[in-house]
């Protein structure tokens, strides 16, 4: 019912057994998930998404920060692809900016409201908080940081497809938000 026809996430696991457990999600007698709760799925997407973030966040942020206007730089060596350069250094001067607003984005990721509604309100609240800590001369490098990461967050290298989506989908708010 609620599950995208085109690329339908609940036919399988939509996420490690151990977490759809742990969130009381248990798979329906044909062994797909396509009757669970959307609201409790969507929460345990977002807390999946949150948890991996905040796991490895501090290389999480040097990474994203590569997409500022003085990151994507290897001094020793060019790459045909700039953005793909895995010596790249990342924008100093963006970084802890980056870091904060992918703190906001981990906490919005990380919130316990049960229905989408109430998490959509949620998020306007923690727009001032976003806001705030991001001066208006460094928005624009922390907009391209967090585009630079959610063009790249790889599934399912980094996330399972649900909680990738919901992290580009929270980059995006953040990104919208400035």
């Amino acid at each position: 019912p609620h599950d995208d026809p085109v690329q339908p996430l609940y036919r399988g696991p939509p996420l490690p057994l151990c977490v759809l457990e742990s969130a009381g999600i248990s798979p329906d007698s044909d062994g797909t998930y396509e009757n669970a709760d959307p609201d409790l799925m969507a929460k345990t997407c977002r807390n999946m998404a949150g948890w991996k973030l905040a796991g490895n966040g501090e290389n999480v942020s040097k990474f994203a920060a590569r997409g500022g206007q003085e990151g994507a730089r290897n001094p020793r060596k060019s790459f045909g692809a700039e953005l793909a350069d895995p010596y790249a250094n990342s924008d100093e001067n963006a970084l802890p900016y980056v870091d904060a607003s992918l703190r906001v984005v981990c906490k919005a990721l990380s919130a316990t409201e049960e229905t989408e509604v109430d998490h959509l309100n949620y998020l306007k609240n923690l727009e001032d908080s976003l806001t705030s800590q991001i001066p208006s001369e460094k928005r624009d490098d922390v907009i391209n940081s967090l585009a630079y990461l959610r063009d790249r967050v790889g599934v399912p290298r980094d996330l399972p497809l649900a909680a990738g989506r919901q992290l580009r989908a929270h980059l995006n708010w953040a990104i919208g938000v400035l």
